[in-house]
């Protein structure tokens, strides 16, 4: 009785979760109801150094309200330099309508001017005049051509732009820093009280930072409520571009595309069924969607993942008779781009060596001061669990996966369908009455599905971990299995050899995986150990998740070596959209 509930649990399951991706990846959608997004970051600094990090929180929200938008799940952030080249380009997966990321400034990276820009795929139909965009400036100290940046004439020194007392006061009747002292000395406990006022704003989504204050004239930056303000309004807005839609929004997910072009005229594009997996160790996200009337087929991937690449195939007999081809999308041309004007002059040489040497060394301790990641859960297929799953060192070992069908996995075998073909078969339940007698079951070794049985049947046992199969009836996308057969091999990378035009290998473009950035801790228990390490952190923290639980919420922290300014500077929106942009300062000494 138990194992009927199971496989009724089971069959049912199956069918929900294959009409969601039946109806889920649909290219025939209205979009123009939808909103337009803008995009704002918040950085940690708009003056770097080679050796240190940029650090950003993404901001998503609805250019029509101005509360917080999820629609996009997906984020990009390009750095671009003066010759309108992209340095980087980075995804960030969206949760709550935000996200994070770094990218960590290496020696190959000239002295200049450059833009930090913010989108999704949905801003794109109305131009990059919508992309947030931000001026960092960079300093190369270890490339002789400073010509970017250098100034011929001085300028004076202390000549930066206050921005805290400009926009100090900005948010402070709704949220208050509380710090208790402005002096501190170094390596010494920092307390800092977040306290609401006014109304909660618990449920709103925040980054803090500390840092210290440079003191040379930089670019300035965006904050929040500057972002809100009416010259920064977007130039145009979506329903300009309503009939022409060549973005759609990743409202679920990264989106993969592409096309499948028959090799005859008798060949049909349209309802091909085309499957993505991505394998992953003990895990795999597997995906069946169907073309359209044009062969275009489109893949959401909703859940965060472990693996690097992704097998994309024609399924079905004919599957020989298409080339499958994916999509990218073009990229972004930056030729009008205007920049900051960022310069130095020899009077900040010792200024600039001094902030590289303490950049290298604190470089050099790295691996104990290390940020951690965030594991990313293992993606399972929803049928694992309910494998009957045969571990093949409990059993006499057999030369081949067809000699272990016969003599140890019961309820499966291999049956020959034509001249030199075989297949496997697996037997359906009894009271499976809907199962057709000529559908062929899924068989998937390492993630990957396998049409090919007859390389298999031959393949090496003893490389084989463990055999599970499922006899209920499996619905994936529009196709319909008489059953599972999930093969893992030890090493996990088993490469079936018939390949073709119709499958494709390819590596990923992943989202940033989520850190957790390390903070420095001051105690008497670590003092023996700490009062032999240089601690020469200019970010002393980054918390782009800051989260408000309380009436007062309270951050701690280590001041460093340094000595000079630091500024406090929360920034974010309440859960309703309203801007929030704080700046404190402290003094080290």
């Amino acid at each position: 009785m138990e194992q009927l509930k199971k496989h009724i649990l089971a069959f049912f399951l199956i069918l929900f979760m294959g009409i969601f991706n039946l109806f889920g990846q649909s290219l025939e959608l209205d979009y123009s109801n939808i909103p337009q997004e803008k995009i704002f970051i918040h950085y940690n600094n708009t003056l770097l150094y080679t050796g240190e990090y940029l650090y950003y929180k993404v901001y998503n929200l609805n250019s029509e309200t101005n509360g917080l938008s999820n629609l996009s799940k997906i984020a990009y952030v390009e750095l671009v330099s003066e010759d309108k080249k992209s340095v980087f380009k980075q995804k960030v997966r969206l949760e709550n309508s935000s996200g994070q990321g770094d990218f960590f400034i290496p020696t190959t990276v000239r002295s200049g001017n450059y833009k930090l820009i913010g989108y999704t795929q949905w801003m794109k139909n109305g131009g990059k005049n919508n992309f947030f965009q931000g001026d960092i400036a960079i300093i190369n100290p270890y490339q002789g051509n400073q010509e970017q940046i250098l100034k011929d004439t001085s300028i004076v020194h202390n000549n930066s732009i206050n921005l805290s007392s400009t926009i100090k006061e900005l948010g402070r009747k709704k949220i208050n820093i509380s710090i208790g002292q402005d002096t501190f000395k170094r390596r010494s406990k920092v307390s800092l009280k977040i306290k609401e006022v006014a109304k909660p704003y618990a449920k709103g989504t925040y980054s803090l930072s500390v840092r210290s204050k440079d003191t040379i004239e930089k670019p300035l930056m965006h904050t929040s409520k500057s972002f809100y303000s009416p010259q920064n309004k977007q130039v145009k807005m979506l329903n300009d571009y309503a009939e022409n839609y060549h973005f759609l929004p990743e409202f679920r997910g990264e989106l993969i595309f592409g096309r499948v072009f028959p090799k005859d005229s008798t060949s049909q594009v349209e309802n091909v069924n085309i499957a993505l997996s991505i394998p992953e160790k003990n895990g795999y996200d597997l995906k069946v969607v169907t073309t359209d009337k044009n062969g275009n087929f489109l893949v959401s991937l909703e859940n965060p993942y472990n693996g690097t690449k992704a097998f994309v195939q024609v399924l079905g007999k004919d599957r020989q008779n298409y080339t499958l081809k994916l999509g990218s999308n073009p990229p972004m041309d930056y030729s009008d781009l205007t920049f900051n004007r960022f310069e130095i002059t020899p009077q900040m040489k010792n200024m600039i060596v001094e902030r590289s040497v303490h950049n290298q060394i604190e470089n050099t301790y790295f691996s104990i001061k290390p940020d951690s990641l965030k594991p990313t859960p293992t993606v399972v297929p929803v049928y694992k669990d309910i494998l009957n799953t045969y571990v093949l060192d409990d059993y006499t070992r057999f030369s081949t996966i067809k000699e272990t069908l016969i003599e140890v996995i019961e309820l499966v075998w291999s049956k020959k369908i034509g001249r030199d073909e075989y297949t496997f078969q697996i037997k359906e339940n009894d009271y499976d009455f809907y199962m057709k007698p000529d559908f062929s079951p899924l068989v998937v070794v390492d993630g990957v599905p396998v049409q090919n049985h007859n390389h298999l049947l031959e393949y090496n046992a003893r490389n084989v971990k463990r055999i599970g199969f499922l006899r209920s009836k499996y619905i994936l996308g529009s196709k319909i299995f008489q059953g599972i057969l999930d093969i893992e091999t030890f090493d996990g990378n088993y490469v079936s050899p018939y390949n073709g035009d119709h499958r494709i290998e390819v590596d990923l473009f992943k989202p940033l995986p989520i850190k957790n950035y390390f903070r420095q801790k001051y105690t008497i228990e670590n003092k023996p150990y700490t009062d032999r390490i240089l601690d020469f952190r200019h970010q002393l923290v980054w918390e782009p998740n800051f989260k408000l639980n309380s009436n007062t919420t309270t951050i701690d922290f280590f001041t460093s070596d340094i000595t000079g300014e630091y500024e406090i500077c929360l920034e974010g929106f309440t859960a309703s959209g309203e801007s929030i942009s704080i700046r404190e300062v402290i003094w080290v000494n």
